[in-house]
């Protein structure tokens, strides 16, 4: 699937910006509450000192909860869309190529790791029975993250801006989220931030793209999402630092290259039936 070809099946399909049954003063209000309790969600978890075992899931499902009571609040059949958004396929089955991605960008990360000296010997140690294992454990996490980030928040904010706008905006407060994870006494302390916020605002082009693309399909956004945590292990070889150095920069070059190739280009809302969340029906 070439990105312009892609980038031409999202201009045909996608009325922009999407449509929805709330005043748009209603869903920026929601997506300004939703941003607010979020980050304090955040902030107080930090505080109680959760385990850092359990802060990884207090984070991706706190919004997630948060998301579907301001959906339930708004009324108008919303909760109905959000959770509709998980069943949603693909309009063109092109679009199921997306998968590739994370297929790619982890062995391109250990190709040039290697390339630029690590030792090949045991590298792949780590990775059973952890591909296994991971993928399995990143699965419904990944689901219930982009039922908030994606199925709540996109066609919200859309209502007012471009998708790449939206992505940009949304990668503001979903990074602060998970700067907690990289705080003293975190999971991830021993990490570099920078890498860690550049993977952010990557992976929210990447997602709000397909997410565009495929007609708000957050079945589709969260599978990416899942594959692209849950092929960790293949990377886990070599020195930590280089890697997840290495993995952000070039999950950066897939974001920039998808911008770069038209996949975010503007284009006139479509005359193509909606259905009632305002997604085009092909």
């Amino acid at each position: 699937m070439t990105v312009s070809g892609a980038a031409a099946g999202l201009r045909r399909a996608t009325p922009h910006p999407f449509r929805t049954d709330a005043s748009t003063r209603t869903q920026l209000l929601g997506v300004g509450t939703f941003f607010a309790l979020s980050l304090t969600l955040a902030a107080v978890a930090y505080v109680a000192a959760l385990p850092p075992a359990l802060m990884p899931f207090v984070l991706a499902a706190g919004p997630t909860v948060i998301a579907i009571a301001l959906a339930w609040r708004e009324g108008r059949g919303a909760i109905r869309r959000l959770f509709r958004s998980l069943t949603i396929r693909p309009h063109r089955a092109r679009w199921y190529l997306a998968l590739l991605i994370p297929l790619v960008w982890a062995p391109a990360t250990v190709a040039i790791a290697v390339g630029l000296g690590q030792p090949t010997i045991g590298l792949f140690d780590k990775v059973y029975p952890a591909i296994l294992i991971v993928p399995l454990v990143v699965l419904l996490p990944a689901f219930i993250e982009e039922l908030a980030w994606r199925g709540f928040v996109m066609p919200r904010l859309m209502s007012v801006m471009s998708p790449l706008k939206a992505a940009l905006l949304l990668a503001v407060p979903w990074t602060l989220i998970h700067l907690v994870l990289f705080l003293p006494g975190q999971q991830y302390d021993f990490l570099a931030i920078w890498p860690m916020v550049l993977s952010i605002f990557s992976y929210s082009v990447i997602l709000t793209w397909i997410y565009v693309g495929t007609g708000g399909s957050v079945l589709m956004t969260a599978l990416v999402h899942a594959l692209l945590n849950g092929l960790a292990p293949i990377m886990a070889g070599f020195d930590n630092d280089l890697s997840w150095a290495i993995r952000n920069i070039l999950a950066a070059g897939i974001a920039i290259g998808l911008v770069a190739l038209g996949g975010f280009r503007q284009s006139e809302p479509t005359t193509e039936s909606t259905d009632e969340g305002g997604l085009a029906t092909a």
